[in-house]
């Protein structure tokens, strides 16, 4: 038996997404395959690469790599019966992450899904940290930590700040307790962009906090217009400037701001070893909804933060 992995055709699309959702729910099946197939064609799903595992001609399993920008790619676990199918699939991915321009590959699990969460780590994928996603209802919002006439808030310009961003964000990286590897590995530039592809809203809600001729800190978020919430893509205070109460104040900017947007709610992860942040999002009223595990493979283009996790 040989194990052959190639790129999905436009022929072979629709019996790799049929393959996919063969163990739906029957009166669901036919609804999910079409959704995900006009997702592809609609181009809603970016840069997808659906890999298609055959054995001696016949179809044995499914892997989707999604690019969403230049710097990330999300990838779900090969769907195969087949321990050794997963494995050719994943190396594959591997491959595929390595050749681009992407500094981080990864794949958002249930903690409890040790099977998939083995098979990534054995084939390129090993476990980043776990993430901790929170919801704020934006009710009981108070002004009171941002009655400082000194402090001003900065919009995001591309032509007028964006270094000044870039130089503010390289700087909060800085002993960063989120997700520190990444931030280690991987440039401003990179984090920017990768930041700009989340969400609907590109970078209309981007935001510098200046304070008497210093900028102290950055809050990032984006719109899901769809569920009519924000998200929180981003927070980081200089640090010199930490434990002065600036990450409250950016989150509580945030808070008022997506208020003031009639939005429903604000979202966000943080990596659950940072206990610091989860106090201040607790404190404002934020509630943790569920945790995922990230396996993650890391590559930085960048010869300066070179290294490479495999």
């Amino acid at each position: 038996m040989s194990i052959t992995i190639s790129l999905a055709t436009k022929a072979e699309q629709s019996e790799a997404s049929a393959f996919i959702f063969a163990d739906a729910a029957e009166a669901e099946r036919e609804s999910q395959t079409q959704d995900f197939m006009k997702s592809i064609s609609s181009g809603e799903i970016d840069k997808t690469q659906i890999l298609i595992a055959r054995d001696s001609g016949a179809l044995i399993g499914v892997g989707v790599l999604i690019f969403t920008d230049l710097t990330t790619a999300f990838l779900w676990p090969p769907f195969t019966q087949r321990d050794d199918c997963a494995e050719a699939i994943l190396q594959e991915m591997a491959t595929r992450i390595d050749q681009s321009e992407a500094s981080i590959g990864q794949s958002l699990l249930e903690p409890g899904q040790m099977n998939h969460r083995r098979m990534l780590s054995r084939n390129g994928f090993p476990h980043l940290t776990n993430l901790m996603f929170m919801r704020h209802p934006l009710t009981k919002l108070s002004q009171a930590t941002l009655n400082d006439e000194h402090l001003l808030w900065i919009k995001f310009d591309e032509h007028k700040n964006r270094k000044r961003f870039l130089d503010l964000l390289e700087l909060t990286h800085q002993s960063s307790h989120d997700c520190p590897a990444l931030n280690q590995s991987r440039t401003a530039e990179e984090s920017l962009e990768s930041h700009r592809s989340s969400g609907d809203s590109d970078q209309n809600h981007w935001y510098l906090c200046h304070r008497n001729g210093v900028d102290l800190g950055v809050l990032l978020m984006t719109e899901h217009k769809k569920d009519n919430v924000w998200e929180v893509v981003y927070m980081g205070v200089a640090p010199e400037y930490r434990g002065n109460g600036y990450g409250a104040t950016l989150i509580q900017h945030g808070l008022l701001e997506a208020q003031t947007h009639s939005q429903t709610a604000v979202i966000l992860a943080v990596d659950y070893k940072n206990s610091y942040a989860i106090k201040i999002y607790e404190e404002l009223g934020f509630v943790s909804q569920y945790t995922l595990s990230v396996h993650a493979r890391i590559c930085s283009r960048f010869p300066e933060k070179k290294t490479t996790n495999q």
